[in-house]
């Protein structure tokens, strides 16, 4: 029986594109606790450890959809700073902190009442795949701010002669993924924190996880697993790519807008870097360390890793690049735009929307690797239909 993994990007309140991908392969009234029986291993960082929790929580896919969606709840996660000097220093130069880490928390506890206030060896206890040995691993990704190095957060030990000692951690649910919703610098206005522990915490994205794939990857190398053995299903929470103009043309809304470098521009572009590539790169690393694809013969599949993630990108239509879908380029600009913070109502159904075209195969799916200057697919899947046939065929 194969290792079956699911890996959960970061991404806040894009994190719906993840509860929509497993709507269109569960069905939207199927409990989470169900889902999680499909798997051996969850990774997960961010807004995907919020899709986690509400998985653990039993809520059906619908309702943990309808809470992304709600704009009352998702403003109890994203409550604004008490700080002004933080909300001048963003309304001035759009850098700095808008939100308040020490409200978090209790919103995350009141939403995910039941099993998130549990430690986290103790959420998933009774939870396994038929036919499994044992209850499914549990892996939360987080940085740790004052010893400067990634933590991650686990339900049962990984360890072994061979790769030393990965405690589990006793810290609830709820604590997990408030370390590691806690983007920081133009996000958070302090390091997650917890009333009754030590420790505090940033997001997971600034380990490099913020598509966790390769820490699921590796905590299950650890635990025991070959490489050969494993099914790996990694959704993300979109990715824009867009690509390089070329000499003489004109400009467009579906190229890449190239700036000046200057201090304000590329700070603010430091802090949101932890987004970007290493998720993009996270994935074609998996796949090497699974074996690359040898010996694996199960059409369509190509590799061990299915990614699922929707591509803000444009498409060719008539030999020139145009929106996906029905789109209007002002739309497809509003999209490729937003920040991962998206909580306001129009910015949220822009994310809805999307997913469902991408869903629809009208929007194209992030393959495992592309050729960035024509966005051509070069390994994985480029729709998400061909993504669903290869995670059945391998799962």
């Amino acid at each position: 029986m194969n290792y079956r993994i699911l890996s959960l990007d970061g991404g806040g309140t894009w994190a719906l594109i993840q509860v929509k991908a497993l709507i269109a392969l569960y069905g939207d009234s199927t409990p989470g606790r169900t889902v999680l029986q499909d798997f051996d291993l969850v990774a997960a960082n961010s807004g995907g450890s919020i899709v986690l929790g509400g998985l653990l929580e039993n809520l059906t896919l619908g309702q943990l959809l309808a809470f992304f969606q709600d704009q009352t709840r998702r403003k109890s996660v994203f409550s604004p700073t008490s700080s002004f000097g933080d909300r001048v220093l963003h309304d001035l130069l759009g850098l700095g902190p808008k939100y308040s880490a020490e409200n978090k928390l209790p919103a995350l506890q009141n939403a995910l009442p039941t099993h998130c206030t549990k430690p986290l060896s103790a959420a998933a206890a009774g939870l396994r795949r038929l036919g499994a040995t044992e209850d499914l691993h549990l892996l939360i990704v987080a940085f740790d701010y004052d010893r400067e190095r990634a933590t991650f957060f686990r339900s049962s030990p990984a360890s072994g002669p061979a790769w030393g000692v990965g405690e589990a951690t006793e810290i609830t649910v709820a604590e997990a993924i408030h370390a590691s919703t806690n983007a920081p610098v133009n996000y958070f206005d302090a390091p997650a924190a917890f009333p009754d522990r030590s420790g505090r915490y940033w997001d997971g994205a600034v380990t490099g996880c913020n598509n966790p794939v390769l820490a699921g990857v590796t905590e299950a190398i650890v635990r025991g697993q070959a490489p050969q053995n494993l099914a790996v299903l990694s959704l993300g929470t979109a990715t824009v790519a867009l690509p390089f103009p070329q000499p003489g043309q004109p400009s467009s809304p579906f190229v890449l807008q190239i700036t000046d470098p200057g201090f304000v521009a590329d700070l603010r572009l430091l802090a949101t870097s932890i987004l970007d590539d290493p998720p993009d790169i996270a994935t074609f690393v998996a796949h090497v360390m699974t074996g690359g694809g040898q010996g694996l013969d199960k059409p369509p599949a190509d590799s061990r890793i299915v990614r699922m993630n929707p591509l803000i990108s444009p498409v060719k239509k008539g030999g020139a690049w145009g929106a996906p879908g029905s789109m209007s380029a002002a739309q497809f600009t509003y999209l490729a735009k937003l920040d991962m913070d998206a909580v306001e109502q129009p910015q949220v159904d822009a994310i809805s929307t999307y997913a469902d075209l991408w869903i629809q195969d009208l929007a194209p799916n992030q393959p495992i690797r592309m050729n960035e200057d024509t966005l051509e697919r070069e390994l994985g899947q480029d729709r998400f239909q061909a993504a669903k046939a290869a995670w059945n065929a391998i799962k």
